[in-house]
């Protein structure tokens, strides 16, 4: 194999892995995977905060959360603030899991670049006005 097909083959194996792995049921749908990721960099968020995150409605972000819970990615508990009782979603210790496959499975991707990206920018010439 010549090192283009072996570098091809790799990179398409590693969008097989993450193709994958986004086909799993609580994973299939953006907003979902959306919730995941912020939970995962911030290991909490208010209702509210996930509400302006994902710009849906209530309904449609309870669903999402009721579906990552069944899962056991997510959990959500009342916790009771000066301003009143709010919503308090965590990610789990599975989810947390999941949200380093997923962000280190993203990486690998990411990172077959072959310098295209590089030498594309190189030959461009920035346009006179």
């Amino acid at each position: 194999m010549s090192p283009t097909s072996e570098g091809e083959s790799s990179i398409r194996g590693d969008l097989k892995v993450l193709g994958d792995f986004l086909r799993q049921e609580p994973l299939k749908n953006s907003v979902r995977v959306l919730i995941l990721m912020s939970l995962g960099m911030n290991r909490h968020l208010g209702f509210t905060d996930l509400l302006e995150l994902t710009s849906v409605s209530k309904g449609s972000l309870s669903h999402h959360l009721d579906q990552l819970a069944a899962a056991g990615y997510v959990r959500s508990r009342m916790v009771f603030t000066l301003a009143g009782p709010r919503l308090r979603v965590e990610i789990t210790a599975q989810g947390l899991e999941v949200f380093e496959r997923l962000t280190q499975s993203l990486s690998q991707v990411a990172s077959h670049d072959g310098g295209e990206r590089e030498s594309a920018g190189s030959a461009t010439e920035p346009s006179s006005r």
